[in-house]
């Protein structure tokens, strides 16, 4: 499946003091606080609300032929909202496949202007069928000469709209049943040790790698496939020429924000030319922070490089050069980065970050894409009563409907939990505060992972900077 909710340059010796003397000069903004309870305004994906047992306003399996999913990347596109999902059900892979090959990522598409209500229609959201009459979801599908495997856990991360086109993110190359990764900043690409379901080669291994490519056709299919730069395994991106009230010392393109170790690691950061955002040869990676606060940028070239040659132990180690980390983490238990949105959150005033960790989902924010960072606020998590409302608990819930039947241990249900918290930025709004700061209303999907379905979720923050 797509997620499972758990837990070369040297850089001169002048550069890197400047970059260690920043950290200390450059002020952390306060963490934006959440006003009330984060609530579940409608579920997304398939036919029947887990929560309520009702009919879901979509009956995306009746209507569709999309029973079960998780993601649902959001990307504005020339009027519409295109939603990038993970592995979806029913898969139909063909018989004698392997798991990570076929493509099974469905799409939605919005058009939807008004904010989702709690009785209303949700997103009113289409999905992309196949031809014929058979409700039967159609996937996002790479096509051209070079195969992409787009199976199990290999999805698409994120995506943005460019100038000649859709252009989505996909992590290829990773094992449907992955060894677990741990945080590695000085070689942040190394590999666990190879088992049995994992064999941890360039085809298949735990740390996969990205590819971007470019649709003409709302998701339907993509092609122009190229590799993403050293380091940008599960990347997204934002373009900041769709972003009103941006600083205009901000207006540099296309940001693409990439990590390197699925959920063990915090992301980079690269801005490209909108017009040659499909060739990362022109874009600019940053690599910290001059005594100004201001980012510096290094070329493609200098960073595929990275920091300091391979070892002949190691031949396949890598560093990036200088600090190219968006936030310094203060412990290797927030090197816990994985499925995540960026947005400019106009109402704050913010960049707006949402990820999720071992506990739950938490938001960030800064006045740069480049940070400083925040530490994080939880808006989602297991304090907010969950259980049996929104997530299976291990000792279940009563006749609700379990995901997971064949993975029981020890007679307990798979727990849910969520991940993938991705803000739908178009219905961001104010929202009336005390006069102590700005506050705005987020709608953003998550997914969990039993129920495994993605919903609507409303979270109003604030932020103390007027």
């Amino acid at each position: 499946m797509a997620c499972r909710f758990s837990t070369a340059l040297a850089m001169p010796l002048a550069l890197a003091g400047v970059l260690a003397a920043s950290a200390a000069e450059i002020d952390v903004p306060t963490p934006a606080t959440r006003i009330g309870t984060t609530e579940k305004i409608c579920q997304l994906t398939g036919d029947t609300d887990w929560e309520t047992g009702q009919p879901t306003p979509g009956r995306t399996f009746a209507n569709f032929g999309l029973d079960a999913a998780d993601l649902g990347y959001p990307v504005e596109h020339k009027g519409k909202l295109i939603l990038l999902f993970g592995d979806s059900w029913p898969p139909r892979h063909p018989r004698g496949s392997a798991a990570e090959v076929p493509p099974d990522d469905a799409v939605g598409v919005v058009v939807r202007r008004e904010a989702p209500t709690r009785d209303g229609k949700c997103l009113e959201m289409r999905v992309h069928q196949k031809p014929g009459t058979a409700k039967i979801f159609a996937p996002a599908t790479i096509v051209g000469p070079t195969p992409i495997k787009q199976g199990f856990f290999n999805v698409p991360s994120g995506g943005v709209s460019g100038a000649d086109g859709l252009y989505a993110f996909f992590w290829t190359n990773h094992c449907a049943r992955p060894d677990p990764l741990r945080p590695s900043p000085d070689d942040p690409l190394a590999r666990p040790e190879a088992t049995r379901q994992c064999p941890e080669n360039d085809d298949r291994n735990s740390i996969g790698r990205g590819v971007m490519a470019r649709s003409e056709d709302d998701g339907r299919t993509f092609g122009d496939v190229v590799p993403m730069p050293t380091g940008f395994v599960y990347s997204t991106a934002i373009n900041t020429q769709l972003q009103i009230d941006l600083p205009e010392n901000q207006r540099l393109g296309v940001f693409i924000f990439g990590v390197p170790r699925y959920r063990a690691s915090v992301p980079y950061l690269a801005n490209a030319p909108i017009e040659s955002l499909g060739d990362p040869a022109t874009w600019k990676f940053f690599i910290g922070h001059a005594p100004s606060g201001q980012p510096i940028w290094v070329t493609h070239e200098k960073w595929m490089r990275g920091a300091a040659p391979a070892s002949a132990q190691r031949l396949r180690a890598w560093k990036p050069p200088g600090e190219p980390e968006i936030f310094v983490p203060l412990t290797d238990v927030e090197r816990c980065v994985g499925e995540f949105s960026i947005t400019w959150n106009r109402p704050l005033g913010m960049w707006l970050m949402l990820h999720n960790c071992a506990r739950g989902i938490s938001a960030r924010v800064a006045l740069a894409p480049w940070g400083p960072w925040s530490t994080p606020t939880e808006i989602l998590g297991a304090d907010d009563d969950v259980a049996c409302r929104l997530v299976m608990t291990p000792e279940g819930c009563g006749n609700r409907r379990d995901f997971w039947p064949n993975k029981h241990k020890n007679g307990k249900f798979v727990a849910g939990g969520f991940y993938a918290p991705y803000v739908l930025n178009r219905y961001t709004s104010a929202a009336a505060g005390n006069g102590s700061g700005r506050r705005s209303t987020i709608y953003w999907v998550v997914s969990s992972w039993n129920p495994y379905e993605v919903s609507v979720m409303r979270t109003t923050l604030q932020s103390d900077v007027h």
